[in-house]
């Protein structure tokens, strides 16, 4: 059965593999005069707004579409690595109404999803945080952002709330994908696993570095179990463990000389790097895992990334060459 399910997704994937943007069409964007050249490019391509919420719509069209062919478990990890955009939108939504942000301004901001069971306009509306958990009770989410609620109370801004949606998202992340197959979880840890363990590796050193947060609230806000970077990664860093030696732990060389703050840049561009050529190594087999689906996620999502950070070049001037050294694309 998995056999014939990956062959619907396979083929699936290759036909919209063309989709995606060659060597040529980079080349052209990065030699375009003006932002609002690339700016047309983007649209015409995609059908979408060149905006980021317009753009993670278009990605969670495609995710949706292709976990409908996966089994079982694989579908369930899928459905909810699939939530993230619900996620961003829920923050859209506390920021809009904790800081009363004008509603027009606020439906900007929110991600188009089909077949979200949320209806985020509508939460845009309420007056008070309050209300907007009352209004999700029922839901996946209520549940942390109501243990968050004191906190955010007592500190009157909205990081208790935030972190608390992430924990809770990236903790089931890691539950569903420990409960795979041992087939299954190989391919999702080449991603999943790898971006997780990035991903809290980098929440601990911003709070450290950024947040000038005690070792107590470092380990308090990121992942205990994160493949590569759990608790013990964690606990390192909290207690002052060199940027450079945990990087390097995870095959990442920080240039010398730069600070902490440009090496947390270079080191999440280099993930960013890593998975892409992971990515595009995969699609040079036949994708009967689900780490094929995943890699073809990571493409689109590096896709749009690489996008926008050639809009946003463009707009502040820079040449080609330097907005290509920002691209997690291969220049």
């Amino acid at each position: 059965m998995s056999a014939l399910t990956y062959s619907a997704v396979q083929g699936n994937i290759r036909a919209r593999l063309s989709r995606l943007l060659d060597g040529a069409a980079w080349r052209r964007l990065l030699e375009a005069a003006t932002a609002a050249e690339v700016t047309a490019a983007i649209e015409r391509e995609y059908g979408v707004a060149a905006r980021l919420p317009a753009l993670q719509g278009w990605i969670a069209a495609s995710a949706h579409a292709l976990v409908r062919f996966l089994p079982g478990d694989s579908r369930k990890l899928m459905a909810w690595y699939n939530r993230r955009f619900e996620i961003e939108n829920l923050k859209a939504v506390l920021r809009a109404v904790h800081y009363r942000v004008d509603a027009m301004r606020a439906r900007a901001a929110l991600i188009p999803l089909e077949g979200s069971g949320v209806r985020w306009e509508a939460l845009l509306e309420l007056g008070s945080l309050r209300a907007v958990i009352e209004r999700l009770r029922g839901s996946a989410y209520a549940r942390p952002l109501e243990n968050a609620m004191q906190r955010y109370q007592q500190e009157a801004r909205l990081f208790p709330l935030e972190i608390a949606l992430d924990l809770f998202y990236f903790q089931k992340l890691v539950r569903l994908t420990e409960s795979l197959s041992r087939t299954e979880a190989a391919g999702a840890r080449r991603f999943l696993g790898r971006s997780i363990a990035i991903q809290n590796l980098l929440w601990a050193y911003r709070y450290r570095i950024y947040g000038r947060m005690t070792p107590e609230q470092i380990i308090n806000y990121t992942l205990h179990r994160a493949f590569e970077a759990g608790l013990d990664t964690v606990r390192r860093i909290a207690l002052g463990a060199p940027l450079a030696v945990e990087a390097g732990r995870f095959g990442f060389e920080v240039p010398a000389g730069l600070s902490e703050v440009e090496a947390l840049v270079e080191i999440e561009l280099l993930a960013g790097r890593e998975l892409w050529r992971r990515a595009i190594a995969s699609m040079t087999r036949p994708l009967f895992d689900l780490g094929g689906v995943l890699a073809y996620l990571w493409l689109l999502d590096a896709e749009v990334r690489d996008l926008l950070i050639v809009a946003e070049g463009k707009t502040m001037g820079l040449s080609g060459p330097e907005i290509a050294r920002r691209m997690v694309r291969a220049a």
